[in-house]
């Protein structure tokens, strides 16, 4: 036994620099005993802190009443990314063109109102009747005109009375003054009440529709088809304690040209009395008369 030689790893308990000298190894040390259990708390407090546990424990119920938290960065992204998406298209993209699209509509929009104003205005605009330039016709007398309540000047010169018994039925009229200028072509100067046909648009206080009947009449009826008028004066007019009102329009068509004039005289009646003329462009130096009619026509006392 003495013969035999050291055990195989027996040198490794040894420090090879004092072979007297022995490891000694934790377990030598601590031995096999474990802490007990009040030792182990305090170690593991000291190490991860006292409130470690409760701290696992409120995590896992945070999680389980609200929801994970990878759910809210995703759901924060998203929104970021919705937002940078809108500023690129406002300010970028397709939506930034469609928007300046649509302010130059807005801006384009007062304009064109501009532009279609002046045609209102300038009918607020429309002046009273003219002086036509030279000078008119004698008078000569009146012509009484019993229907429709009025009497009228009896024009001189070139201006004849009309004292056929047709006139009212040819013409819808009780008197007429005319001058010829072509064969069909005359100017006249007629007065009459106004026909019951048209009783539906007299209004004392108005009576701008019911002239404007008037003058169509007039137009399907002694005018050619393709006759447009365009309004040229309007004023109210004095006739003894009554107002009445005036409208002259020019009047073209193809073949002819003239001044239309009518006048709407309230007499106390139903209706009204009417005054027509007409002037063709070939007797212009005739316009002055129609001043000397507007001024000079009198009420009469009802027979």
């Amino acid at each position: 036994a003495e013969n035999q030689g050291p055990r195989p790893g027996s040198n490794l308990s040894r420090d090879p620099s004092d072979p007297e000298h022995r490891f000694v190894t934790a377990g030598q040390i601590s031995g096999s005993r474990t802490p007990p259990p009040e030792r182990q708390q305090e170690l593991w407090n000291t190490v991860f802190g006292d409130n470690y546990q409760a701290m696992g424990e409120q995590d896992v119920l945070d999680d389980e009443d609200g929801k994970p938290v990878w759910m809210y960065a995703l759901g924060g992204s998203v929104a970021v990314a919705l937002v940078i998406a809108l500023l690129w298209a406002f300010l970028w993209g397709p939506l930034a063109g469609e928007e300046s699209s649509s302010a130059g509509v807005t801006e384009q929009a007062p304009s064109a109102q501009q532009e279609e104003k002046p045609p209102a205005t300038a009918a607020k605009k429309i002046p009273t009747l003219p002086k036509y330039p030279g000078d008119p016709s004698p008078v000569e007398g009146r012509v009484t005109d019993a229907g429709a309540g009025i009497s009228v000047p009896r024009l001189g010169g070139e201006w004849q009375l009309d004292q056929r018994p047709t006139v009212k039925g040819t013409y819808g009229y009780d008197t007429r003054q005319y001058v010829q200028v072509a064969p069909e072509r005359y100017a006249v100067l007629m007065s009459g009440p106004l026909p019951q046909r048209l009783a539906e648009y007299y209004e004392p206080d108005n009576l701008e529709p019911v002239i404007k009947q008037v003058v169509l009449s007039a137009r399907d009826n002694f005018f050619p088809a393709d006759n447009k008028v365009k309004k040229v004066a309007q004023q109210p007019i004095k006739v003894g304690d009554q107002v009445g009102r005036l409208i002259a329009y020019s009047l073209t068509s193809k073949t002819e040209k003239a001044t239309v004039v009518t006048m709407a005289v309230p007499t106390g009646g139903n209706i009204p009395a009417i005054v027509y003329m007409s002037i063709p462009a070939e007797k212009e130096q005739l316009l002055p008369d129609i001043r000397t009619v507007m001024n000079q026509i009198r009420l009469i006392s009802p027979a």
